[in-house]
């Protein structure tokens, strides 16, 4: 008996390791979760509206020439977007492969630049003078903390207290994604507490349900020293 409840104690020792850690990160990273609320974690407080209302109403005559010269579009409107150093009207057209620029002058399709990035990154960003660091097209790889499905894609870096990043749409240079340091603490939290560590994404993962088995396993050994504790107890008072 004696070798029994060794065995037990032994396996109840280590499960309560493993179950403790996990709990101890369960509470720091919901706490982090909690406190944090979530327009706060997606960045609302960093951006705001980049494109003027349209002054030329009669630009919007000219849709059925567009429309006619495009086939597939099933969206299209005129936007008053910062585009090579100024404001001009161009149209936004949406295919069901893509979304691009069109110029109201020509119907040409309009290629945006670095530096057409740089200052629509600058006019979203909502938090005093920008102060831009880079300027980066991803085409290939995208970092973690981006969904690989929006590439290709505009990163804008920003040296700000939360290291502000911004990814802009490769040909319509809207704002897509917004990333700064304290989402990138709650994507990791996230990780912890769903316990999937590759995609973040998983909450069936094997590391999970090795923790809920782990748990089931602490709770019978704890049950069965508490057994033989009372079992002990009680042959000590006869």
């Amino acid at each position: 008996m004696q070798m029994q409840s060794s065995g037990y104690r032994t396996w109840h020792r280590w499960l309560s390791l493993f179950v403790g850690v996990q709990m101890v990160i369960w509470a720091i990273s919901g706490a982090y979760m909690v406190f944090f609320k979530l327009p706060f974690i997606h960045g609302v407080h960093l951006t705001q509206e980049a494109d003027l209302p349209i002054q030329n109403q009669d630009v919007i005559d000219r849709l059925p020439e567009v429309l006619e010269a495009y086939s597939g579009v099933y969206d299209a409107q005129v936007v008053r977007r910062f585009i090579d150093g100024d404001y001009q009207e161009v149209v936004q057209l949406h295919t069901p492969d893509r979304k691009f620029l069109v110029s109201l002058k020509d119907l040409s399709t309009i290629t945006l630049s670095d530096r057409d990035i740089e200052a629509l990154a600058a006019r979203y960003y909502k938090k005093g003078e920008a102060d831009i660091t880079r300027v980066e097209l991803l085409t290939e790889r995208a970092p973690t903390e981006l969904n690989p499905a929006h590439l290709p894609m505009w990163r804008v870096d920003f040296d700000d207290f939360g290291r502000t990043s911004l990814y802009l749409h490769r040909e319509t240079g809207e704002m897509t994604v917004r990333r700064h340091d304290f989402w990138r603490g709650f994507d990791m939290m996230w990780m912890l507490h769903i316990m999937d560590y590759k995609d973040r994404t998983d909450i069936t993962t094997w590391w999970l349900r090795g923790f809920i088995l782990a748990t089931f396993g602490f709770a019978f050994t704890g049950t069965i020293l508490v057994l033989q504790t009372l079992r002990s107890s009680r042959r000590k008072l006869v």
